[in-house]
Formats: C-alpha cells, structure tokens, sequence
C-alpha cells in the first residue's frame, strides 16, 4: 500500500506527459509493492518556497506498510531526487518524508489491510 505525493511549485504545464505514472512506476518499483495498491498524488502550482527563495522547490510524502527504514530511505531519496530532478527541481531544494504506516490504520476496499485476502 504505498502512498507518494508530490507537492510542487513546478508548473503543472511544465510536468512532462505520463509523469503521474512514472512516479507510480518509481515508487511502486523502489518499495516492491502491486502497482494495484500504489496510489499517486501529484500537486504542481503550489505556493511554495525553500531556502527563501521561490526556485522550484518540492516536498515528498513517501508512505507505505513495511519496507521504510534507514537503509532504504537513503536509496529511495536518491532515486526520488533523480525523478524530481526530471522536473528541474535541484537535490537541495526538496525534503522527502517518509512514513512507515501500520497495515491496522490503512483501508482499502471496505476494509484494513491485515483483513484483506492479497
């Protein structure tokens, strides 16, 4: 079940066709979970600003049950600051956050995910 928005100053005329399911691919990838399951937000045109300055600038919101750790955030980060980078937005002017969810807190077809049949 993950979870992975964008928010983004990066105009949304400037976002490159398919890049909602390129960040689907990416994150979907990375943490090995079903595309089924994987849920993707992408908020362009925010009010946004980072270090001062109004450059383009975003923040990650990375979630999922299970497979969020120390270790595999570093990689994540790095494969998630290459996918911002495609569009122009700098390694240092982006947070991602990640967040290990528990499967008891998280509904998906009518029910929680420790009572689905996967």
């Amino acid at each position: 079940m993950p979870i992975f928005q964008i928010f983004t100053n990066v105009p949304k005329a400037s976002l490159p066709d398919g890049f909602v399911g390129k960040c689907s691919d990416v994150w979907g990838g990375l943490i090995g979970k079903p595309k089924q399951y994987t849920c993707v937000n992408v908020l362009p045109d925010q009010m946004m600003s980072f270090a001062g300055t109004q450059e383009p600038c975003a923040l990650v919101l990375a979630r999922s049950i299970g497979k969020i750790g120390k270790d595999e955030n570093k990689g994540y980060t790095e494969k998630l600051t290459e996918l911002l980078g495609s569009i122009g937005v700098a390694k240092n002017r982006m947070y991602v956050v990640f967040e290990d969810l528990p499967a008891e807190n998280v509904g998906h077809d009518g029910t929680t995910f420790p009572f689905m049949k996967l």
